[in-house]
């Protein structure tokens, strides 16, 4: 039966309706959380009575109520007026989503509006109802909600195993691409130390230990660029001075640039930053772009990859260019999707996953563009203010 919010509050004191034949309320055992706003202390009692049965309901008459115990309590739905004093449910919606990313939101009005319907989709609204509402249609929003809740937590620990597996790789390639680059240096120290047991005078010694001093110098380069990858906290936003970060991660990628004899070109704009972005996220889907350029221009003689930074439209981007064979056109969607490889049994299919999920998780993009001279360009774009 459909019936306006005074009917709806009548009816709730009498007892909710139950769940339908046969169907069982998954929250029965462990109740979810659901989170009433309206401003209206009628209506707001009627849905609490409504839910109670099923689910444990807190309650609040504003935003910033509702705000106030988003930050002392952990909530599965929130179910909001739209039209409310000094802040609204889209308001609301905003800041919960920012406050716990997983929460369903389904919104109520009695004025319905394409626009605000739209705008309230685009914002991670779960559902938008108009009032009056059918009690068992907001039973059903709320156990589907529910539902998605669940394969969103599912995902999102999905893509938290593949981002730590890609990690590991990623790491293997820096601790490989330095114990390989010192090589170098500490082949020159022995050299000059087996020389200078031959002609052990004063000058030979000065002379040779200058240049061991500044190969021991290298190697501590090397080993500082390499643990400054390492030390920085996963899950720690602040202020990203982007092009120094580039340059840092070619930095570490250099070894294996050297190694797979692979030209590098930068061009990057110095004054280029990010207002909070997870720095270790960030870094993580650059080399990813980088390692996985150098796989494709295996087959090469001539290796060339560009690397730029750039600002489009109030983006910040990154693009990594490579003159490899490029990505065939029918691949170029399914590239990004986790455990998909084009490289057969020598990739994981986690790489272009992960770069994905980095970008979601700033409120930006990646995307494929192909060119004439073949080789693909991946461009990274990070909104400015993130």
């Amino acid at each position: 039966m459909v019936v306006s919010l005074a009917g709806c509050w009548q009816d709730a004191l009498l007892g909710a309706p139950s769940p339908r034949d046969g169907e069982e309320m998954a929250t029965k055992t462990f109740p979810a959380r659901i989170l009433v706003v309206d401003d209206e202390n009628g209506p707001r009692q009627a849905l609490r009575i409504l839910l109670n049965e099923y689910y444990e309901v807190k309650t609040a008459s504003s935003v910033a109520d509702a705000l106030v115990e988003l930050e002392r309590t952990p909530i599965d739905v929130i179910v909001t007026d739209i039209r409310m004093p000094h802040a609204t449910g889209l308001d609301l919606l905003r800041e919960a989503r920012l406050r716990q990313p997983d929460v369903q939101v389904i919104l109520l009005t009695g004025y319905g509006q394409l626009s605000t319907a739209m705008e309230a989709i685009e914002h991670g609204a779960f559902a938008y109802l108009e009032k009056p509402f059918d009690h068992q249609v907001m039973l059903d929003k709320i156990r589907a909600s529910l539902e998605r809740q669940k394969m969103e937590k599912e995902r999102r620990s999905l893509e938290r195993i593949a981002l730590e597996a890609n990690q590991f790789e990623t790491l293997g390639h820096i601790v490989s691409g330095t114990l390989h680059d010192l090589g170098t240096p500490l082949s020159v120290i022995g050299s000059h130390l087996d020389l200078l047991l031959v002609r052990p005078t004063e000058e030979e010694v000065m002379r040779r230990v200058s240049t061991m001093r500044g190969q021991v110098e290298h190697c501590n380069d090397l080993v500082r660029n390499t643990m400054g990858m390492l030390r920085h906290r996963p899950g720690h936003r602040e202020a990203v001075a982007l092009s120094a970060t580039i340059e840092m991660c070619c930095a570490v990628a250099r070894p294996l640039l050297n190694s797979s004899s692979v030209r590098l070109e930068t061009r990057l704009n110095p004054n280029l930053r990010l207002r909070s972005a997870e720095l270790v996220q960030v870094r993580q889907a650059v080399l990813n772009l980088i390692y996985n350029a150098i796989q494709a221009m295996e087959e090469r003689e001539d290796k060339w990859l560009l690397v730029e930074t750039y600002e489009e439209s109030q983006m910040a981007c990154v693009a990594v260019e490579d003159n490899g064979p490029g990505v065939p056109v029918a691949q170029a969607e399914q590239i990004f999707e986790a455990l998909y490889s084009t490289k057969g049994e020598k990739g994981t299919g986690l790489g272009l996953a992960v770069v994905r999920n980095v970008m979601m998780r700033h409120g930006g993009t990646v995307h494929l563009e192909q060119h004439e001279n073949r080789g693909a360009r991946f461009v990274l774009k990070f909104p400015v203010g993130s």
